[in-house]
């Protein structure tokens, strides 16, 4: 294949910050922020407002960042682990390549990821490029919202979504330092300050990761950069800013091997307002641009894409038992790439939902949404649910059905390096039901249980090309189970999550989980272990063994600003296989890592 050229206009996205801030300032009139600076247990996606945990009809988790640090977990695929019915990894290498993300049975482009609002990953965004170098140490919030959920996200959320929050300044104004090395040649380092002041608040950070990872000519370095900042005006009204940029390169070995490069930057602004005691309201701005090249000896492939957005959600209490939401969106993406495609899409449309709420212990939603894509038509999408904190058992009772769609890939319509593409393909559709229940068995001890099922019609097969719609229904389902708590006063601590597959796409693990436990003896020590499990499984690909991952890790807190850090990844040096795909070279997973750290705040 004859080497091409970049696609045009392809360039460093980190240099186009100052315009993305200066589009950020200019829209200001057109923003969005919680008000609420403490959420406490509410849960913010399963509503697009700050909601009550106990009272949400979707199955949602809230993820601590702060809290998966303190454990070792540093970045954002393996946290994800950490949530029943998901399995984040990469099958396509160690740090730094493209993540994988299976939700409820299904693939990758299956599920939505929206950081700050804005809604990154679609038919023309992979999810993958943004969870293969995703750190937590400047992300203030983390929620996993699982099942059909399109009726408020759109396509692609037949899986679920992800929801990440750039960090927000909290406290006196100070500063923390981060540094940690280890195995394979890695090194990690991020310098951050936040604080508030008066009414104003703030998160600013910097850092920069490298590995050369576990496989030879596998190297993978990013630098990265990440602000909020807020004003909280009046007491009803907030101003602030997001801005996140990534500059990522990674080596790949597999299959003739390639150099990979990633650019990406977000802004983002937003203003909540609370008009009344019974209307508040929402506005958002957001541009994100992508550049992404991919040179091997066979030619290069490269891609940019552009995509700005503007929202807005309502949120009306006609009394203590009726809420009305309502939303708007427009959304535009400019697509090109080397192979010759070049796309300006326009998306817009509309939401309306209604919650009821009887009394304290039941409630229920229903959300209908119209949208139009200017590739595939119109989409209609809805979801109903209820939750019912059950008397005398305490036991709170969860269900829902809704029906989620998924477009196709500009690859899938408009062909790749691999092969021609089917201008002609369908949306795919689902409808997908779940239904489960959560106890505070003993004081401080939690258990949850959930089964599952997805129907999707129309789904793309997209190799070997052309793609084509398969006739009929593919099923997905199982159950999914967390069980977490502490003993002696907290200073043990465990947590379980577990899935069970009946039905999968792409030959997926009947029987995946997570658990760890960890002990606190006193204030200044912390010791824990942790443990992954995957059963055999393919992928789509050839079949893979089962494996027990395990991992060791704690802390020694010098003094009341400095902390060192420690632990062990692959505790047992398991041999085990990220992939195997016909004629392609296996992709192995990292054996015995073993990596310290420090911590100063000041």
């Amino acid at each position: 294949m004859t080497p091409q050229q970049n696609a045009p206009g392809h360039s460093r996205v980190l240099k186009t910050a100052p315009r993305l801030l200066a589009a950020g300032i200019l829209a200001l009139p057109l923003a969005e922020a919680e008000i609420e600076h403490e959420l406490g247990d509410s849960v913010v996606s399963a509503w697009r407002f700050p909601a009550d945990a106990g009272r949400t009809t979707a199955s949602v988790t809230v993820l601590d960042p702060r809290d998966l640090m303190n454990r070792g977990v540093s970045d954002l695929s393996s946290a994800l682990n950490q949530v029943p019915g998901v399995i984040s990894l990469s099958t396509g290498g160690q740090a730094g390549a493209a993540g994988s993300l299976f939700v409820r049975g299904t693939t990758t482009a299956y599920s939505q990821v929206v950081v700050d609002g804005m809604r990154l990953s679609d038919s023309t965004v992979p999810l993958g490029n943004f969870l293969g170098g995703s750190r937590l140490d400047d992300l203030g919030r983390i929620e996993v919202l699982r099942g059909p959920q399109s009726a408020l996200y759109g396509g692609e959320a037949i899986g679920g979504v992800i929801w990440l929050e750039t960090a927000r300044g909290e406290g006196d104004p100070g500063g923390s330092l981060r540094l940690e090395g280890g195995s394979f040649n890695s090194l990690s380092g991020y310098l951050s300050t936040e604080g508030k002041s008066g009414n104003f608040s703030w998160f600013a950070g910097a850092g920069h990761d490298s590995t050369a990872n576990d496989v030879r000519r596998n190297d993978w370095d990013q630098g990265r950069a990440a602000f909020r900042f807020e004003w909280q005006a009046t007491p009803d009204f907030v101003l602030g800013t997001t801005f996140r940029a990534n500059d990522a390169r990674y080596e790949n070995p597999y299959d003739g091997g390639s150099l990979d490069h990633l650019d990406a930057a977000l802004g983002t602004v937003y203003a909540n307002l609370r008009v009344n005691e019974s209307w508040r309201a929402r506005f958002h701005a957001g541009l994100y641009r992508e550049s992404y090249d991919s040179d091997s000896a066979f030619g290069n492939y490269g891609t940019d894409l552009t995509r700005t957005s503007v929202s807005t959600d309502h949120v009306f209490t006609l009394s203590p038992q009726h809420r009305i939401l309502w939303g708007a969106f427009y959304e535009q993406t400019d697509f090109e790439n080397t192979i010759g495609t070049a796309e300006n899409r326009d998306r817009y449309g509309s939401y309306l939902g209604w919650e009821w709420t009887p009394d304290e212990r039941f409630t229920a939603n229903v959300v209908g949404r119209w949208e139009d894509y200017a590739a595939y038509g119109d989409e209609v999408t809805w979801r109903t649910g209820a939750a019912w904190r059950i008397p005398v058992i305490e036991t709170t009772l969860r269900s829902g059905i809704g029906r989620a769609f998924r477009t196709p890939t500009y690859l899938d319509l408009f062909g790749s390096s691999f092969g021609v593409g089917n201008p002609n393909l369908r949306a795919e559709s689902s409808i997908g039901w779940d239904l489960g229940l959560e106890k505070e068995w003993l004081p401080g001890h939690r258990v949850g249980l959930t089964w599952f099922s997805n129907a999707i019609e129309d789904r793309i097969r997209s190799s070997p090309a052309p793609p084509v719609n398969r006739p009929g229904t593919t099923r997905t389902g199982g159950v999914e189970a967390s069980l977490d708590g502490s003993l002696g006063d907290g200073e043990w601590r465990y947590r379980l999550a577990w899935t069970y597959l009946d039905l999968s796409l792409a030959d997926q693990p009947r029987n995946s989980g997570s658990a760890s436990i960890d002990w606190r003896p006193t204030d200044k020590w912390m010791l824990g272990v942790g443990a992954f499990h995957v059963d055999e499984r393919s992928w789509g690909g050839q079949p893979l063994d089962e494996a027990w991952v395990a991992r060791i890790y704690g802390e020694y807190r010098i003094s009341k600003g400095v902390r060192l850090t420690g632990r062990i990844e692959n505790a047992f040096d398991t041999s085990w296989q990220y992939s195997r795909f016909p004629f392609s070279s296996p992709v192995n997973a990292p054996g015995f890592g073993a990596f310290s750290g420090i911590e100063i705040d000041w």
